[in-house]
């Protein structure tokens, strides 16, 4: 109380969330520092003596992987196409043996224009090339779990400086990732679905994700971001970084980021300031 210490940071350290016994990773951002902190309490013949916490900056380790999120992208994509490549193989060679060739024709066209189709907005809509191969790599991983990823008709992006690509990417990345989660544990249809739009002014880009997941309650929704504290940091461990990064990446650049529900599912909103100058941007978007 003496340091001024409030919200989550100060939740850890007393015990207050999750009580006394509770030994779950927390994620905490204080002054510009992504922290994993964890409190144990320290008991003698039924007597409470206090507590330990230790704390460990990630800031620099989550930098580090989202410089290398590019590598891994690509990596990714490649395993996630090899493994859409063979299942199609397959139905094509299905097909063959069962004399439907016909059948086989008429899926070759449909898988041709389903990637002509991505392939041409994204060229359409964003320009800049970084940000193209992540979405890109997130629609195969996407397919993978049988969520469509769409690129809205509003989204429309220029090239941007390098600094800002990688951090635009890294706020991308972590939102599409987590809208793929819960759609896919949503989904008993296979409708499930993934909306990415970004929209670009001389200054600054807004990134809104949508799903077709659960939404998220009420209570959890006022504090997943109000401190740096992220309620699935406590649960799933690494995912929780994610969003705490996401959260820091936004406020280094002045911005900020928040979450609502909506008749959908969860739709999370990102602004950031660009630190450099657009290069150029497409039609109707300022450069």
């Amino acid at each position: 109380d003496d340091l001024g210490f409030e919200g989550r940071l100060r939740d850890v350290l007393v015990g207050a969330r999750h009580g006394a016994a509770d030994r779950h990773d927390q994620v905490v951002i204080r002054r510009g520092r992504l922290l994993v902190m964890n409190r144990m309490t320290v008991m003698k013949d039924g007597r409470l003596l206090g507590s330990v916490t230790t704390l460990r900056d990630r800031t620099e380790l989550a930098e580090l992987e989202r410089e290398i999120g590019s590598f891994r992208s690509s990596s990714e994509l490649l395993r996630a196409q090899a493994h859409e490549f063979a299942n199609q193989l397959h139905t094509i060679s299905g097909l063959i043996q069962i004399g439907e060739q016909d059948e086989v024709v008429r899926y070759i066209r449909a898988l041709n224009q389903r990637r002509q189709s991505l392939d041409v907005t994204l060229a359409r809509r964003v320009r800049d090339t970084a940000i193209a191969a992540l979405l890109m790599a997130k629609s195969s991983l996407a397919a993978e779990r049988k969520v469509s990823l769409r690129i809205s008709a509003g989204t429309a992006l220029g090239r941007l400086a390098p600094e800002d690509a990688a951090d635009l990417a890294t706020v991308i990345g972590n939102l599409v990732d987590n809208a793929v989660d819960a759609a896919a544990s949503d989904d008993d249809t296979g409708d499930a679905w993934v909306e990415v739009e970004l929209r670009q002014d001389a200054s600054s880009v807004e990134v809104v994700v949508r799903d077709s997941g659960p939404g998220l309650p009420p209570e959890v929704a006022r504090e997943v971001f109000a401190h740096g504290f992220t309620t699935k940091a406590a649960q799933e461990g690494e995912r929780g970084i994610g969003l705490a990064l996401t959260k820091l990446v936004c406020e280094r650049h002045s911005g900020e980021i928040s979450v609502a529900n909506t008749a959908d599912g969860a739709m999370f909103t990102a602004h950031m300031p660009l630190g450099h100058p657009a290069d150029v941007a497409p039609e109707g978007v300022p450069g």
